[in-house]
């Protein structure tokens, strides 16, 4: 049994979803379920919605939800011919976008979209997308069934990022989904939304569909969950910015998920964990190539001589430095300073600390300054915003001879204000500017895939002067 999920660009426009109808026809001979995303840009719409709305800009709204109504109706159009089954879903689409309306009316009125009101208009696109994928799918004489996620995935009471209640989550999608494969039936329903113990609408963070496919993958025991997207598979960098970035064939869980974490744009961070913990492996497809072999994720991967695997980077970070005498040799100094970020919920991207200074990179920023204001009584603060991390990752990296002096050769008139090496066996990262961040990926890619020297053990370790250049 295999779960497929496909993602909003590959959902986003009637081309695109006739290829992923021959894609789960090629694979019918087993038993599938399906997992879509939101069609297209759906969802950031949806932000938009409520933003407008709460902001009391209510006419704006209406004209983000007109234009919504019109994008999918274009597709039902488009795709389901006339009758009975076109008819339903048109009146469940209209009626959709007409309570939609009124919660637009009522965040206007109240000024409220908060993260309650976040998750239960935000997990719409995927009510929308998987009614019409249905109707589409059924009339193309496959044998698909809509289940509704949301009676699938139970987590916590938390809004906006949901984290499943595992064991409950195992146990309903095995009573909802296994009968209905038992009939040779394909379970088609959504992923990002779910609801929580208490039976509040919950959603798992942006990007969470692959989340979701993962946890059903992990509760049915798949043979392999597939992540269908825009890309070859996960690339040795970013595309975007650099175009001649390869394919990586195959890679280990533990390099997928940093590079996850770390700014990858394929997958969830959280994707693997439900995949690592039953040993499913997860294969990372390309909708538009669907020819293609992606990436196939392993719990281990076969060594093949390269270890530096790929070059990840997330930008929008802040670096906060706290610097206090009161550090040296104090006791118990760090357990103080985290438990102020665990208080305000503030997640630490990378740490590094010293006898007196502790350096903390943040992404979400949302209550940092209360963080920073309870900071202040330990030392002084500075805070560096429009920072990236880049990370290099590559499978026992920690104990390749040289790789501090190969990563930092080229970066010489870089400014590094951070790094870390010894927190993972399989990661570098580092922090620089923003605006330095084009540059500093292409020099580490045409270092480590361009030159043909891209193993760094078949490299003569270099000293660490370059490395000492830049960090002074």
């Amino acid at each position: 049994m295999r779960v497929l999920k496909f993602g909003g660009t590959s959902v986003g426009d009637v081309d695109s979803i006739s290829s992923v109808l021959e894609i789960v026809r090629r694979q019918m001979d087993q038993p599938l379920v399906l997992v879509f995303s939101a069609m297209g840009k759906t969802t950031d719409q949806l932000a938009a919605v409520g933003e407008l709305a709460s902001q009391g800009k209510l006419e704006e709204s209406l004209g983000v939800i007109s234009a919504l109504r019109g994008y999918h109706f274009e597709i039902i159009g488009q795709l389901l011919k006339n009758g009975e089954a076109k008819r339903r879903v048109t009146s469940f689409c209209d009626q959709t976008f007409r309570s939609l309306e009124e919660m637009a009316r009522g965040m206007s009125v109240l000024s409220d979209f908060s993260l309650a009101v976040q998750d239960r208009v935000l997990g719409l696109g995927e009510i929308l997308s998987t009614r019409i994928l249905a109707a589409f799918f059924l009339q193309e004489n496959l044998p698909v069934e809509w289940v509704d996620a949301r009676e699938l995935v139970v987590t916590d009471e938390q809004h906006t990022q949901a984290e499943p209640l595992f064991e409950e989550t195992r146990a309903r999608c095995r009573e909802v989904l296994l009968p209905l494969l038992k009939k040779k039936r394909i379970p088609l329903t959504q992923g990002y939304i779910a609801r929580s113990k208490s039976g509040a609408i919950t959603t798992l963070g942006r990007g969470g569909s692959d989340y979701t496919a993962s946890l059903i993958g992990a509760a049915l025991e798949a043979e392999e969950i597939q992540i269908w997207t825009d890309v070859d598979g996960i690339m040795t960098a970013d595309p975007s910015l650099i175009p001649q970035a390869k394919n990586i064939p195959v890679m280990s869980f533990n390099e997928a998920a940093e590079l996850a974490f770390f700014g990858a744009r394929v997958l969830h961070p959280k994707t693997l964990v439900p995949a690592v913990e039953r040993g499913i492996p997860v294969r990372v497809r390309n909708t538009r190539r669907p020819e293609g072999e992606g990436t196939l994720i392993l719990a281990e991967a076969p060594g093949n001589g390269q270890r530096v695997k790929s070059i990840a980077y997330k930008e929008g970070m802040t670096l906060v430095n706290l610097v206090s005498t009161r550090m040296f040799k104090a006791h118990g100094f760090l357990k103080q300073i985290f438990e102020i970020f665990d208080r305000f919920r503030v997640s630490a991207d990378l740490v590094a600390t010293s006898e007196v200074s502790v350096a903390v990179a943040i992404y979400d920023t949302a209550r940092l300054p209360l963080v920073i204001q309870e900071l202040q009584q330990y030392g002084k603060i500075t805070v560096k915003p429009r920072q990236a991390v880049v990370c290099v990752v590559g499978e026992k990296l920690k104990e390749t001879p040289g790789i501090v002096g190969q990563v930092f050769q080229d970066l010489s008139d870089v400014r590094v204000s951070m790094l870390s090496l010894g927190g993972s066996e399989i990661n570098l990262s580092f922090v620089i500017d923003e605006n330095d961040l084009p540059t500093v990926i292409s020099r580490l890619h045409r270092r480590f895939f361009e030159q043909g020297n891209g193993a760094p053990e078949d490299v003569p370790p270099h000293d660490l002067h370059a490395y000492e250049e830049v960090t002074q």
